[in-house]
């Protein structure tokens, strides 16, 4: 099944083996205190935001957070979960001397909390880089650069276990939606946000070279996926008619 949001290119939805449901988005760009915030959404329900700011040429702050209102018929609670945020550094695919996530660490926002975590229940603040890491690798579904709680080519920024067992295991300890669109039933997750700083290679001089190739969001494990093309695939007409509303951090 393929859901083309509205506003979107005239394209078919883009699929990978065994995925559930693919979809195509748009975002608008909004700015706030040197910050672009990035929506994603399907009329399915799902949907998800992504805020970008560099804090220095060499340091990148993501703040990942799952807005849905419902899921696509037939989702379990791990397909629910926002388990992904991935883009393409400098030019498509993997290059000689591309810039790459070094590493870096990952915090539970500051509105958001634990669910169902197996030793206690955690709040704002809270290091997660137990249960998530990054990479700079393709064969997952994902955009080459990405934070993640799926294991899958990804390295773990190093924290405590706080949700079994002692690695990565996304789905678990993704985020959910605040309300919830489906009962957990006692899968560990975050809702509904965490925060990313993450160390580069390179230094870049603004945020074009993260989105320049567009950005990618996945709901559980190639649940499903929603894709923001490159700025410069999309007519800018179309561009401007979809463009995102104007709003300030929280």
């Amino acid at each position: 099944m393929t859901d083309v949001i509205r506003c979107a290119p005239s394209q078919a939805g883009f699929a990978w083996p065994g995925v559930a449901i693919s979809v195509i988005a748009l975002a608008g760009a909004s700015h706030s205190a040197g910050a672009d915030v990035f929506t994603f959404s399907s009329l399915t329900g799902l949907s998800a935001e992504a805020e970008l700011m560099l804090l220095n040429p060499t340091t990148l702050q993501i703040r990942l957070r799952n807005t849905s209102t419902g899921i696509p018929n037939g989702f379990d609670a791990a397909g629910s979960l926002l388990t992904t945020f991935s883009w393409d550094f400098d030019l498509p695919g993997i290059n000689p001397g591309d810039n790459e996530i070094t590493g870096g660490t990952i915090v539970i926002g500051p509105n958001s909390q634990s669910l169902n975590f197996d030793t206690g229940s955690y709040g704002p603040g809270t290091n997660v880089g137990g249960e998530w890491g990054f990479g700079n690798m393709d064969g997952t579904g994902a955009l080459i650069n990405f934070i993640s709680g799926n294991a899958a080519q990804a390295t773990p920024f190093g924290g405590p276990n706080l949700d079994g067992p002692v690695s990565m295991d996304g789905p678990q300890a993704g985020l959910a939606a605040s309300p919830l669109t489906i009962s957990l039933g006692g899968l560990g997750a975050i809702q509904d946000e965490v925060i990313a700083t993450v160390s580069l290679s390179h230094a870049i001089l603004n945020l074009a070279s993260v989105i320049g190739n567009g950005m990618r969001v996945e709901f559980g494990s190639n649940a499903a996926f929603i894709n923001i093309p490159a700025p410069g695939a999309l007519p800018a007409l179309l561009v401007g008619a979809c463009a995102g509303r104007r709003r300030r951090r929280r």
